[in-house]
């Protein structure tokens, strides 16, 4: 009965996310008040695809990006590179997507009372990803971002 259970979990566990975010590039060292950028990476498992920023009312989840609340600096907007048009079968409408990666640059003012030192920023990351057959349901990933404030 145990091994029957055992099987029943692991078949109802939910597939690992297909898309793998990374740092591309992040400012060794600010100070108060900055403006800044940080460039994301998403990689995306082959087969799938992400949605891009804006999508269509009725059509799939557009990404979302953002900071947590109490992090060391506001997120001002986020720039996606150009992504791929076209009309989903899934969705019967012309999508925006990624596929292979994804490249998105944050724009970030560093708060002006944080104190020097080391911080970290806590990136938000919500997708929905698809491929040729389902879609996922949407899901948040958290990137850390370390962030060196000096005075």
């Amino acid at each position: 009965m145990l091994r029957l259970g055992s099987l029943a979990a692991f078949w109802a566990a939910p597939p690992a996310p297909p898309v793998h975010w990374h740092i591309k590039s992040a400012p060794a060292a600010v100070k108060p008040g900055a403006t800044v950028s940080v460039l994301i990476a998403g990689e995306i498992d082959p087969g799938w695809h992400l949605y891009a920023l804006e999508e269509p009312e009725g059509g799939p989840n557009a990404t979302e990006i953002s900071l947590t609340d109490g992090d060391a600096a506001d997120l001002l907007n986020v720039e996606e590179a150009k992504p791929k048009t076209v009309v989903d079968p899934l969705f019967g409408m012309p999508v925006q997507f990624f596929a292979g990666f994804a490249i998105f640059t944050l724009h970030l003012k560093v708060n002006e009372a944080t104190p020097a030192g080391a911080h970290t920023l806590h990136v938000l990351l919500r997708y929905q990803s698809c491929n040729d057959r389902v879609c996922l349901p949407p899901h948040t990933d958290t990137l850390e971002v370390p962030l060196g404030v000096k005075r």
